[in-house]
C-alpha cells in the first residue's frame, strides 16, 4: 500500500543522481551506460549491448503520455498526492551537481529533473490504481542514485 508520508520521507533523504557513471553489471534487462555523452550524443550499439535500435526514451516532459499504462482520469485526491510528491522531488533535486548532466555545450539537467518528476508522478498513479510495478521499478533506480533514461522490450537503460 502506498504511504504518502513514508514516500515523502524517502524523497527527502534520497541522494538522487549521486551514483551516475559508477558502473554496474549489465544483466540483459538492465544496461548501465557511463554518462550522458555515451547515451545521448555518441551512442553506440556496443554500449547499448545491441539494443540501441529498440530503445524508447522515458518521458521528460509533463505533457507526454505514460508509455506503459492507460490509467483512468486522475481523481482530485490523486492529483493532490501527485502534486505533493512532484514538489518534494523538485525540492530534493534543486541543488544537485549539474556537471554530470553536461557534455560540451549540451546540458541534460532539465531533462533529468523533468524525467524524475514524471516517473514519480506516474509511480503514484500506478500505486493508486494498482496497475503494476513498472514505475515502481524505475523509481528504485532513482532512489539508488541512477538516472533511468530509456527502455526496450525487456529492460532499462540506466546511467
Amino acid at each position: 500500500m502506498f504511504n504518502i508520508d513514508e514516500e515523502l520521507n524517502r524523497i527527502l533523504n534520497a541522494n538522487f543522481f549521486s551514483n551516475m557513471g559508477k558502473g554496474g553489471a549489465n544483466t540483459g534487462s538492465i544496461i548501465y551506460i557511463e554518462n550522458v555523452k555515451k547515451v545521448f550524443l555518441e551512442p553506440s550499439d556496443a554500449d547499448f549491448v545491441g539494443h540501441y535500435a529498440e530503445v524508447e526514451w522515458l518521458p521528460t516532459s509533463p505533457t507526454q503520455i505514460d508509455p506503459f499504462y492507460d490509467a483512468p482520469k486522475n481523481s482530485r485526491d490523486l492529483v493532490r498526492v501527485r502534486m505533493t510528491v512532484n514538489k518534494a522531488v523538485l525540492a530534493a533535486t534543486k541543488n544537485i551537481d549539474k556537471s554530470q548532466f553536461i557534455s560540451g555545450p549540451h546540458d541534460f539537467n532539465v531533462a533529468a529533473r523533468n524525467g524524475i518528476c514524471f516517473a514519480f508522478r506516474q509511480y503514484v498513479t500506478e500505486q493508486y490504481y494498482d496497475l503494476g510495478e513498472v514505475w515502481h521499478d524505475i523509481v528504485k533506480f532513482y532512489y539508488s542514485g541512477r538516472w533511468p533514461v530509456g527502455y526496450f522490450k525487456n529492460g532499462l537503460i540506466v546511467i
